[in-house]
């Protein structure tokens, strides 16, 4: 065990890239890479079929996936988490959370990713939308991609650097919840305004 959490206080001091490492280790490398290339291959499928209809059903699926897990993780999992007992929470966050960072920074890669392209006018895949609407979707949907990397991955990361380290703080945790609650209440507020951008396009 002390050997174990020497290591554990080694990845907390290490660089980026060794910390995606150690994550994508803790999460199954077979998992990492394919919540990362499965979406992002249908991306690139509709681009290299031109296929419109492939494209937008893309967008809408791997929206759906991250906004609806964005959603319950904050509003189910962490409730859920807070009431077990630490030790059993601490097994679920070891588990769970570097399997959540890869899924969702795949799944809402290509939502934007799809989303810019169906909106970009000088795209040949795009429905060619312009104007207030588009310009507002896209950079909603860029800017939640971007909070989510900023903060809710962060707060994650950091429940489980904290999990792994050799004296968990208790209290930390319980805090990092309570922020954890906080920001998916403002995450979904925003997801809903995306939504509601939406529902202006008029697709022809």
């Amino acid at each position: 065990m002390a050997v174990a959490n020497e290591g554990n206080r080694r990845v907390a001091e290490q660089g980026c890239i060794d910390r995606v490492q150690h994550l994508a280790d803790a999460a199954n490398p077979a998992f990492a890479a394919g919540s990362l290339l499965v979406p992002l291959a249908f991306f690139a499928a509709s681009l290299a079929l031109g296929s419109t209809e492939l494209l937008f059903y893309t967008h809408v699926a791997a929206g759906a996936v991250w906004f609806g897990f964005a959603l319950i993780f904050p509003a189910v999992i962490g409730p859920t988490l807070g009431g077990l007992d630490e030790a059993a929470a601490a097994a679920v966050n070891r588990t769970l959370i570097p399997k959540a960072v890869f899924f969702l920074v795949g799944f809402s890669l290509t939502t934007v990713l799809s989303g810019t392209v169906l909106l970009t006018p000088d795209i040949g895949l795009g429905y060619g939308f312009g104007g207030t609407w588009s310009g507002l979707a896209l950079g909603l949907g860029w800017g939640l991609f971007a909070f989510g990397l900023a903060v809710p991955h962060r707060l994650h990361l950091s429940a489980y650097y904290e999990t792994v380290s050799p004296d968990p703080d208790a209290d930390r945790l319980e805090s990092i919840e309570k922020k954890n609650l906080v920001v998916g209440l403002f995450e979904g507020a925003m997801m809903l305004a995306l939504i509601v951008l939406m529902t202006g396009f008029r697709l022809g």
